[in-house]
């Protein structure tokens, strides 16, 4: 259990308009959905939710790949939280093995935020039940006792409506109150799904009566995308994305990291560019680490419904490593000769089922449009910000209709930390200056 610091400042934690109107939508609620696009900062609406309804206790179940990302940004979005007030934030399989084993209680007065809600979209799953009670009634789950209840996610139904009934019924009972009282399993799918009969049983086919659905839940859920709220957003943006990995470092290594560090201090990103090549075996070491995290969210990122994503690493072991996810990603290397270099950009462009445009920073940095995404994520950067602005600029091109978000993998607790810092901030600076 965690409490925290008051060593940020008002700045900090400055709230853009619509996510003003996210908190408050959600802390008036008390027990809703927030179900904005992604890259709109559901998070830190929900944060600003809980501090507004002065959360004792904050419980965060989250994906395992953003835990160490959801600690960071309650340290930015609450960092005056009160004595006695705390938090703790656990993976999905860590609180279901708590709740099996009876040793997590959850006060009266708890804020739960349930971040990637769709998670708890198979009523029959084990971590469904835990949170959401064995009937997904509430009864005998985490929610049970939950003061506050907010669920995020940007794609509240992947496949069909009834992935919505276990979070309403548990959460919202009142949404599909029938009779006065909440509609069975049974009821819901007859009512809001086409079944077929496939000789097993019953089979969802697709949604119907979705107008009448949309209207029972539309006073606990919150829903907009990026072309809604473009008035309020910059054309681009950058953050970190922290990621919980460990960084092993043989003797030889761990020695030049005073100097990395007195370099960093004393002449910031230039100087870290001058000594790349006597570090090289850190920046290798550095990126390999982080490649299973970043791997990881990506994944997370695919199963949310995620748009498409154009992924930025430095050495060719760490753009193998990620993989083609299933087949939905492209890939451009140094090595990629010019008919594959335009057939991976035609792909990603064009084709729908392409979701994951993987670049080498050289490579796929210059003379390249990948505007088919608005989302970004350097798995490594480049010590010589320029050229991480060049390839961040790849989505934020002529014909962009969408805000760009440009995340920097940043690995927790390491000198990566210290590095991605300096690196993102001169970046974000000379976008400012040059777009």
């Amino acid at each position: 259990m965690r409490s925290l610091p008051s060593s940020r400042t008002s700045s900090e934690v400055e709230l853009f308009p619509y996510q003003v109107e996210g908190a408050g939508f959600l802390a008036t609620r008390g027990r809703a959905l927030l179900a904005d696009e992604m890259g709109l900062g559901k998070t830190a609406q929900a944060i600003a939710a809980a501090r507004r309804v002065g959360a004792a206790h904050l419980l965060v179940i989250a994906p395992a790949s953003v835990v160490e990302t959801w600690r960071r940004e309650i340290a930015r979005f609450w960092p005056d939280m009160a004595e006695g007030q705390s938090y703790q934030v656990f993976s999905y399989d860590r609180i279901v093995r708590f709740v099996k084993a009876s040793t997590y209680w959850l006060p009266d007065d708890a804020t739960v935020i349930l971040d990637e809600a769709h998670y708890l979209k198979t009523r029959t799953a084990k971590r469904t039940k835990a949170i959401l009670g064995e009937k997904c009634d509430g009864v005998g789950g985490l929610v049970e006792r939950a003061k506050h209840v907010f669920c995020l996610t940007g794609t509240p139904t992947p496949n069909n409506p009834s992935e919505l009934w276990p979070m309403l019924r548990a959460v919202m009972p009142h949404a599909i109150s029938d009779a006065g009282k909440p509609m069975s399993y049974s009821k819901f799918i007859h009512r809001y799904c086409v079944l077929r009969d496939n000789g097993f049983g019953l089979e969802i086919v697709k949604g119907k009566n979705l107008a009448e659905l949309r209207e029972r839940m539309a006073p606990y859920i919150l829903r907009r995308k990026k072309t809604e709220v473009m008035k309020d957003l910059p054309p681009i943006r950058f953050d970190h994305l922290f990621l919980d990995g460990e960084l092993v470092l043989p003797p030889s290594v761990s020695e030049l990291l005073p100097h990395v560090i007195s370099v960093l201090d004393t002449e910031g990103v230039a100087g870290l560019a001058k000594v790349a090549p006597h570090v090289a075996t850190l920046r290798r070491l550095t990126g390999l680490a982080k490649l299973a995290p970043a791997k990881a969210w990506i994944e997370d990122w695919l199963e949310a419904g995620g748009k498409k994503l154009v992924v930025f690493a430095h050495h060719r072991e760490v753009i193998e490593g990620l993989g083609m996810f299933g087949g939905r990603a492209v890939r451009l290397t140094g090595s990629s000769n010019p008919r594959e270099r335009q057939a991976a950009i035609d792909v990603f462009q064009n084709d729908p089922h392409c979701r994951v445009f993987v670049g080498q920073i050289q490579a796929a940095g210059t003379g390249v449009t990948l505007t088919a995404a608005s989302d970004a994520l350097f798995v490594e950067s480049s010590w010589v910000p320029a050229e991480n602005e060049q390839a961040a600029m790849r989505i934020h091109r002529i014909g962009q209709t969408n805000a760009c978000l440009v995340r920097f993998a940043t690995l927790a607790g390491s000198i990566d930390e210290r590095i991605q810092r300096a690196v993102l901030r001169k970046t974000a600076d000379i976008t400012k200056l040059f777009n």
